[in-house]
């Protein structure tokens, strides 16, 4: 079945690449669905050229709709694109299973060391960092999705 989406990305990839690139990108991105987007926006489109920016943004506007977490999503019908079902496979459990891990050992040195003051100021100080990080994303989305005045008012 083919659609304006899968037209537009490459040929399709090994399970391998998308499971690598989903991995990177799942242990490495945080702050939210905002960043997470952003940073596939960098990789997938500028980068590696999987799809296009109009494609993207498009894909953007489609898991928005959808309930549940939309970089999730994303990353999931990414890997549909780009391998088929296996890529979709993949793709969502190299982006979800790195999270899963993390939280799972935050939440385990938490439970043990949550009431030593010196956690309370390492977790104060990764605020200011998260804040950021949601800023650097929201620019990087509007930069691309605003292209005129009229979409801006």
């Amino acid at each position: 079945m083919a659609n304006k989406n899968t037209e537009q990305a490459e040929p399709r990839g090994s399970i391998r690449e998308i499971a690598q690139a989903f991995l990177r990108l799942g242990f490495v991105a945080f702050g939210g669905p905002a960043a997470h987007i952003a940073m596939m926006e960098d990789e997938f489109v500028r980068r590696r050229k999987w799809l296009t920016r109009e494609c993207f943004l498009d894909l953007v506007g489609a898991v928005g709709l959808l309930p549940g977490p939309s970089s999730t999503e994303l990353a999931i019908y990414l890997g549909q694109i780009r391998g088929g079902i296996p890529g979709l496979i993949a793709a969502g459990a190299a982006f979800i299973l790195p999270a899963a891990v993390i939280v799972l050992g935050l939440a385990s040195a938490y439970a043990r060391y949550g009431a030593a003051p010196q956690v309370a100021g390492i977790l104060f100080g990764v605020k200011p960092v998260v804040v950021v990080l949601l800023a650097q994303a929201v620019w990087s989305l509007a930069r691309a999705a605003l292209k005129s005045s009229i979409l801006l008012g």
